[in-house]
Order: structure tokens, then sequence, then C-alpha cells
């Protein structure tokens, strides 16, 4: 498995292409906000004769969507997403509080996500969803067994968690969601989040001042 990692629009959203060699290939967080970014993402997956399967979204927050239109339009695919996200303002209302005028078409669901859920990748390879709450009400990771990885979004970051000050957050949640999901993982599994580096379960158990075990 392949994890290519694109860094997206002016919040720097962690975007992650998962492709193999039977060149299939899942999208989380497509964060392209702008033209260039939207062709930097095209090209990669053109060269290397990629078809997407899926789309999923870890949660709604603006600035991890921003390219889900454009993949709707150039590639036909709706998002995947837990339904409890819908519960939170529509893109324009966060961009404005968070003083990023943008110009979005919000799409759909194709489907929503809960947890326990099974994507099915390519071959054996799949991405088992967790339920994720804190940062936002219906926060996803993927956990790829075989791959020994975990997509977090903004609930587990480097060192630090998502913020729990936005519409429907929860400090107490958060850690708890991360202590007893994300934490019950092998402690070499590693966390690729929706922004900065990446880390593993046993660098933020030992480490993370916030969630010191």
């Amino acid at each position: 498995m392949q994890i290519k990692l694109f860094e997206f629009n002016s919040v720097r959203v962690n975007t992650y292409l998962i492709y193999e060699e039977v060149k299939e290939a899942i999208l989380i967080d497509c964060g392209a906000s702008t033209k260039k970014e939207c062709v930097e993402l095209r090209e990669f997956i053109d060269f290397h004769h990629l078809k997407l399967k899926h789309l999923i979204n870890t949660h709604l927050h603006f600035d991890h969507v921003l390219g889900n239109h454009f993949i709707y339009e150039t590639y036909g695919l709706r998002p995947q997403y837990h339904q409890l996200e819908e519960s939170m303002p529509d893109l324009k209302i966060q961009a404005t509080i968070f003083g990023f005028p943008i110009d979005y078409q919000p799409i759909i669901a194709d489907c929503y996500l809960n947890e326990g859920d099974i994507i099915s990748l390519f071959g054996d390879i799949t991405l088992k969803t967790f339920l994720t709450a804190g940062h936002s009400p219906g926060s996803l990771s993927f956990y790829c067994e075989k791959s020994n990885c975990m997509f977090t979004g903004d609930a587990l970051f480097y060192h630090d968690i998502g913020r729990t000050d936005l519409w429907g957050g929860n400090q107490d949640i958060l850690i708890n969601s991360i202590k007893n999901k994300i934490f019950t993982l092998p402690n070499n599994t590693k966390i690729f989040p929706g922004h900065g580096q990446s880390s593993t379960v046993k660098e933020e158990k030992q480490h993370n001042p916030y969630l010191h075990t």
C-alpha cells in the first residue's frame, strides 16, 4: 500500500491518497482549494493511472472538505462521513468565523459511515472505521491493520490533540475517544493526522502532554 501526502489550502490540511499496484485508490480529507492544488492532485492520479474508489472525510470542518466538489465534478464520487457531522454549521458560516472567504458547493454524502464499518480498498486491504468524537460530533478515524496505520483526522496530532472549542467539541469526550479507541491499537501503529507530522501510538502515549497514561 502506498500513501501519498498532499498538504492543501491555507490551513495546511493533510490530504491522503492511498493506492496500490492494482491502480485503485482512496482519498481521505480532500482539502484542495485552488486550481493549482486541484491540478496537482489530478496530475498525480493521472500519472499513476489510478482509479478513485472512495472519497472519505474524517469530519466536515471546512478545511477538510474544500476539494470534495472538485472530486465529484472530476470523478463522480460523493463523500462518505458520519451523519452527526451534518449537525454542524454549514461551510460558509464556518469559513466566515475563521476569516476564510470561500466559494464552495456542498456535496451530499454517498453514504454514512459508522463505528465498525469496513471500507474495502484493494485485495485484502481494508480500513476499519472508529468513531473518535470530541473534536467534532462525528469525527472518524480509519485503521488499516494490514499496513499498521491509522488516519486520525483532527482527533490526534503529534504531541497534541484537536481543538474542542468549536461546534460540538468536548475535550473529555475527545480524550476518552483517544484513550479507549486509538490507544487500544498496537504501540507501533503509525498515526497519520489531519495536520502536521506523523507519529505512533507509543509516541503519543509516552509524550503527548494531554494523554499521559
